[in-house]
């Protein structure tokens, strides 16, 4: 379904000050409220001076990715997705590389990258701070083949991916009671880490190959990551027994996680994890399904992106 904003051509403003295309990716799933309040929120609070706007709506998983490169062969100036962290990762795979950034509505379950970049959770804030957002160029990783903008990883998160992958419910709570059920049923498997400058085997709960900071939530995985720094953090938990970790949640959420004596951290632009069994990975919360070896890589300012006008560690 595809919708746009009625547009009185003005010659003389035109000439002065062309306005952007700029073409709103929406996932109908991912935030059921928000998406019926887009169109009054975009008639509302958007610059219709700066911008002329389309939707295109998507309808099956894959599909953003089509439509923004439709949306780029077209000419569209900006790509804007509109739901969570994975309709930011499937418009975020067809803007690699080249000229065009990416806005970002945070409507979804989790929204980790637009939160670091300081959108706000409120829809009508979050389009105008589209009116104002600035062009910032950030890395972006690769495992496998398969880009991500956010945070990748092997094992325990990737078995969050995957029970989420599978469920109909959205939000916190199904968030919550799946990562709740899937820490207690997930049996970590030994593995090899090797970075650039050291190799590690163990047994670890997770490896979260990150490039910026958070999951959804506020839940800090890797507080130092700044996705424009050029090197990925490297977060790994040895294994210890499971009530150690639901001990740590405060520790995620006020940026202290390091601190516990179970948590390995390191820097680095390339990372192989060998497994001895399948284990479940993922990216930008994506399940990638089950394997056993795994190779994340850097792309070094690989995006575009608008970032809103306020203090950021972009």
């Amino acid at each position: 379904m595809e919708q746009s904003h009625p547009y009185f051509k003005n010659d003389y403003l035109e000439e002065l000050l062309a306005p952007k295309r700029i073409v709103f990716l929406v996932n109908p799933i991912a935030g059921h409220r928000a998406q019926r309040r887009l169109s009054e929120a975009l008639m509302a609070h958007l610059d219709h001076k700066q911008f002329i706007y389309t939707i295109w709506r998507t309808e099956r998983p894959g599909h953003a990715t089509e439509l923004a490169h439709r949306a780029c062969a077209e000419g569209y100036d900006i790509i804007v997705a509109v739901g969570g962290d994975g309709s930011i990762h499937e418009v975020a795979a067809a803007l690699l590389h080249t000229d065009v950034p990416l806005g970002i509505l945070p409507t979804g379950s989790g929204n980790g990258l637009a939160m670091h970049l300081g959108y706000s959770r409120r829809l009508e804030e979050a389009v105008r701070q589209l009116n104002t957002a600035q062009v910032r160029r950030i890395d972006c990783g690769q495992t496998n083949g398969e880009p991500f903008v956010n945070i990748a990883g092997v094992g325990y998160d990737g078995v969050v991916a995957a029970r989420m992958r599978g469920s109909k419910r959205r939000g916190f709570w199904p968030y919550l009671y799946h990562a709740v059920v899937g820490g207690l049923r997930f049996r970590p498997g030994r593995c090899r880490v090797i970075l650039e400058d050291r190799e590690l085997e163990d047994t670890f709960f997770v490896v979260s190959v990150a490039n910026g900071p958070m999951y959804g939530y506020h839940f800090q995985i890797a507080p130092d990551a700044c996705p424009s720094d050029g090197v990925f953090s490297v977060v790994l938990f040895r294994k210890v027994p499971r009530w150690r970790y639901f001990l740590a949640i405060p520790s995620s959420l006020n940026g202290r996680l390091y601190r516990e004596n179970f948590v390995l951290h390191f820097q680095a632009r390339a990372v192989k994890v060998i497994c001895e069994e399948c284990t479940f990975a993922h990216a930008d919360g994506e399940s990638l399904g089950k394997g056993t070896n795994f190779r994340f890589d850097i792309l070094p300012k690989a995006l575009n992106v608008l970032v809103p006008r306020r203090p950021s560690t972009v």
